[in-house]
């Protein structure tokens, strides 16, 4: 399990602070997991919760330098509908975007990035961005952890995998802006 305190954290920097999250999102279900695991006794909520903050935050961090540093350059790099979704949702929810975009998938690996590449002022960035890490790792770990109190962790663990293949059929509809 110590090697949990390593993976996770560093999992969640993967996920956030590189495009790799955009094709392999998994934070909400590890974060789930992990409480859940945490309620049956099989791991230890400190140090692993700040840990998980960090983790997040630091990729957060990373996914921003990249857009201020090599924006025009990587965004080729992106899905073109991806790119123009997060710029949709940026135009429409602002710097709120930055508390919200942990909670969805592909869109928490891609907002650090555009805001980046607008040149979105850092001192603005930096609290939206802790903020938002915090409420998700730390606020999905206690859900998992709560629901590992009243359900057995196999039940939690079947509906993830239930709620990931939903996800991943869903995501290969086609989308339509309409």
């Amino acid at each position: 399990m110590n090697a949990l305190l390593f993976l996770a954290p560093l999992s969640l920097f993967l996920e956030t602070g590189l495009p790799i999250g955009l094709f392999v999102p998994g934070g909400d279900t590890l974060l789930l997991a992990l409480g859940a695991l945490a309620a049956e006794g099989g791991l230890e909520a400190f140090p692993l919760l700040p840990l998980l903050f960090l983790g997040s935050f630091l990729g957060h961090l990373l996914g921003y330098a990249l857009g201020r540093y090599g924006g025009k350059a990587l965004r080729r790099r992106f899905p073109e509908d991806l790119w123009k979704k997060g710029e949709r949702l940026a135009l429409r929810y602002g710097p709120l975007l930055l508390l919200l975009a942990p909670f969805i998938g592909g869109v928490r690996t891609l907002t650090p990035f555009l805001f980046g590449a607008w040149g979105f002022p850092f001192s603005r960035f930096l609290p939206l961005v802790a903020l938002g890490s915090l409420l998700w790792t730390q606020g999905l770990f206690l859900l998992g952890y709560f629901l590992g109190q009243h359900l057995p962790l196999w039940a939690i663990l079947l509906g993830l995998l239930l709620l990931g293949g939903i996800g991943l059929l869903l995501s290969r509809r086609p989308y339509s802006a309409g």
